[in-house]
């Protein structure tokens, strides 16, 4: 679950949870409200509940004279002692008690009895906590009093019933407030903890693995299994961190190149300098003693100043090369044509030089975009590469072409000594050379091949070496080949 759908899911829950709760406790409230209600409701509406139907069942028990004992008095009695009632029946002459039902001790002392008979015996008395209501009624030719007694005026009493309800209902709306706050701040907590913890968890990752290659780490790598906006973040974190460390390896490789390098230069150039020395010191020490010996010396020294001179000629390509500030002036050329031409001009200089060149190059047109130059350089190098380390009288190279889709395979194989297989991926390194002692300076700057790879690459292509199966060396150039929509 993504945290964008947690924070919608939050924010339906945190208006969702108070209202259930509250209409929870609404319902709750009136539940509690109906059932107090019908509880009074079931005491209104009793058979006694007013005067004159209590006075219905006055007049029915005068005429019936049930038994103390039958279930019409019982319940008379029940509703009265449960209302704080009694209900006494009077004759109207001799004003004495026929009947009492109820609570037996209101107006004991018959103080407000005393008031009513003053009265004629009909009237409505409070006295004190206790009331009284009387009515005359006649049954069946004889007048009789019918008193009903209360210790509080039963009458009056539903006011009461509103003011407590009235009361409650404030109580009720006081913990309905209450309880709505606490249910947004539990919901709140709950959803907070529901979304951040989903939060929290991958920037500790983030910050761990941080502080993991910040301390030199470069292993660090962050396992998320979730399938949310971290996700993404954490997986450029771990390319990143892969990158960061190839870039370091390749700041170092790139160190040691150019200690190398500047070792391989000092050492290539002390070989001739060594000499120009040496030649210079016999002229002026007069060990060149005759015209013959002393042109000797001077021509050893030009051929070694000629040496430096070529060697740091490449060594200035390679450089402009390697930072991409060499003059590049790309254009259409076909790779065929170009290297027809190519071996034309040169394949009689290379054949008196004791390197004869072989040519299986498709009839089919090859357009690429690169630098004549350049691309005259590639194939040059190969060649001079392979006729300084003959190890023969004459040596053979075989140049060969195959269009595959839409790239060109050059192929340039010679039948010279090779080179071990753990030096095949070092041979386009600058100024690597497979004679480890460098004691062969004459065979080459070994610059020739890192060259051919810097301007290969610039090209967009491809360049690598491997063994002949003839015993000598492979290499295989890849360029990228112009469609015919292109061109």
């Amino acid at each position: 679950m993504t945290i964008k759908q947690r924070l919608v899911i939050s924010n339906i829950l945190m208006v969702v949870i108070p209202v259930f709760i509250s209409v929870i406790i609404i319902l709750s409230g009136k539940l509690l409200s109906d059932q107090y209600w019908k509880s009074i409701d079931e005491s209104e509406n009793s058979a006694y509940a007013d005067p004159s139907r209590l006075l219905n069942v006055t007049k029915q028990l005068i005429r019936e004279q049930p038994h103390p004992d039958s279930n019409q008095v019982r319940k008379l009695n029940e509703y009265l002692n449960k209302n704080s009632m009694k209900l006494s029946i009077y004759s109207a002459s001799s004003q004495k008690q026929i009947y009492n039902f109820g609570m037996l001790d209101i107006d004991a002392d018959n103080k407000m009895m005393k008031i009513i008979w003053t009265l004629q015996g009909e009237a409505s008395l409070s006295l004190e906590k206790e009331s009284v209501y009387t009515q005359p009624v006649q049954v069946d030719g004889d007048r009789y009093i019918v008193s009903i007694f209360s210790k509080y005026d039963r009458y009056n009493s539903i006011d009461d019933n509103y003011e407590l309800y009235s009361f409650l209902s404030n109580i009720f709306l006081v913990l309905l407030g209450l309880g709505t706050i606490i249910t947004v701040i539990f919901t709140n907590r709950f959803l907070t903890h529901f979304v951040f913890r989903h939060i929290r968890q991958p920037l500790d990752n983030l910050v761990h693995a941080v502080h993991e290659i910040r301390d030199g780490n470069l292993d660090a790598h962050i396992h998320y299994p979730n399938n949310d906006e971290f996700a993404a973040v954490c997986k450029d974190f771990n390319d990143m961190a892969v990158q960061l460390k190839q870039s370091l390896q390749l700041i170092q490789r790139q160190e040691e190149n150019r200690k190398e390098l500047l070792a391989s230069i000092s050492h290539d150039l002390r070989s001739p300098l060594t000499s120009i020395r040496a030649y210079s010191e016999g002229l002026l020490d007069g060990v060149a003693s005759t015209p013959e010996s002393r042109q000797k010396y001077i021509s050893m020294i030009k051929t070694k100043a000629e040496d430096i001179d070529r060697m740091v000629s490449k060594i200035f390509l390679f450089s402009k090369l390697d930072m991409g500030d060499y003059p590049y002036d790309p254009e259409v050329l076909d790779v065929h044509q170009e290297l027809l031409s190519l071996i034309r001009a040169t394949a009689e200089e290379y054949r008196t030089r004791g390197l004869d060149i072989e040519m299986d190059i498709s009839d089919a047109p090859a357009a690429i975009v690169a630098d004549q130059v350049q691309l005259d350089s590639i194939f040059t190098n190969i060649l001079e590469n392979s006729l300084n380390y003959k190890d023969k009288e004459r040596c053979l190279i075989r140049i060969s072409t195959r269009l595959q889709q839409d790239q060109l395979l050059i192929t340039l194989t010679d039948n010279g000594p090779g080179v071990p297989e753990e030096s095949l991926g070092k041979l386009f390194d600058a100024f690597y050379r497979s004679d480890p002692s460098r004691n062969l300076p004459h065979k080459g700057s070994g610059l020739g091949l890192a060259i051919t790879a810097k301007a290969v690459e610039r090209m967009g292509g491809h360049i690598e070496a491997r063994l002949a199966s003839t015993g000598g060396l492979c290499i295989e150039i890849i360029l990228p080949v112009l469609q015919q929509e292109d061109l």
